[in-house]
Order: C-alpha cells, then sequence, then structure tokens
C-alpha cells in the first residue's frame, strides 16, 4: 500500500467511527419538511478542518442560490432540524496522524484526499439515511470548488 492508499484508508476508518453519529443527523434532515423557499442543501467541505472540527456544514439555498434564514422573534435563523455544522466533534483525525504524511513529503496533499473520502463516505451515509426519497436538491463540494456532487444522482456537475 503506498502513502496515499494508506492515508485515504485511515481517514476513512476515521470516518466510519462517526456513522452512528451522522447518519441520525442525515435523517433528520432528510425528513424534514422545509419552508418552500428552501430548494436545496449544499453541503460544503471546509478543507481545513479536518483537524480542528467535522469539515462539513449545511447551506439552505433558496432558488435564486442565496442561503435562506427563517425568523423567529426578529433574529435569523437556520431552517432545519438540525444545527448547520452537523456534528460538534473536535476533530475527525489528529494533526499527528496528519503530519507523519506530511512531514516526508511537502507536496503531499492531505486535503484533497481526505475531501475526496469524505465525500464517498457522506454520500454512502446520505443514501443509508434515505436520501433517495429527498424531494429538494442536495450536493456536497469543497468550499469554493466550480464543481459539487450530486447526492441525488451520485454525479458530479457543475456549480451553475
Amino acid at each position: 500500500m503506498n502513502k496515499e492508499q494508506e492515508f485515504r484508508a485511515g481517514v476513512r476508518l476515521y470516518l466510519e467511527s462517526l456513522d452512528q453519529d451522522i447518519e441520525p443527523v442525515l435523517a433528520k434532515l432528510i425528513a424534514y419538511q422545509y419552508p418552500q423557499e428552501v430548494g436545496s442543501i449544499d453541503f460544503e467541505i471546509f478543507v481545513d478542518a479536518f483537524t480542528q472540527e467535522f469539515p462539513v456544514r449545511a447551506f439552505f439555498m433558496d432558488s435564486s442560490n442565496s442561503e435562506f434564514f427563517i425568523y423567529v422573534d426578529g433574529k435569523a435563523e437556520y431552517p432545519a432540524p438540525v444545527a448547520p455544522e452537523l456534528l460538534n466533534i473536535p476533530c475527525v483525525y489528529s494533526e499527528e496522524f496528519e503530519e507523519a504524511f506530511t512531514e516526508s513529503d511537502e507536496e503531499f496533499d492531505p486535503w484533497h484526499h481526505a475531501t475526496e473520502v469524505l465525500i464517498e463516505w457522506f454520500s454512502e451515509k446520505w443514501l443509508n439515511a434515505g436520501g433517495t426519497s429527498f424531494g429538494l436538491k442536495a450536493t456536497i463540494s469543497p468550499h469554493n470548488s466550480p464543481h459539487k456532487f450530486n447526492l441525488i444522482t451520485s454525479e458530479w456537475q457543475s456549480r451553475c
């Protein structure tokens, strides 16, 4: 197994330890009755956050691709049954795990590899939680990426 495969396998193991935490969260998001203004959930991965928190955040978007909020007592709130951060954890994996791969190779890009593994894992968890029955659009992508992964069709698409 080469270094990239070893890193990816390690990231996958760390993510799999979160299976029982993420699936109920995704099931709540899938089953929730959103205000009619919400047309999609865009999950974005903040790639530098794997060692600091759960790197995925949910954004609830309207038809003009603007983030949508509901107002309760004059305060903006997310139109969802869960926090947009999805999981409140200190990290997916430790800095030491990542450093073991980057110290010997400055060009090794842990975030690229970890993000690809996370998208595959997240898509599987989405489907396990009932995602095929979700009535809106749902995608996941790295923050500011020109492409996003469609969680309903399991296909990559441009961010138009």
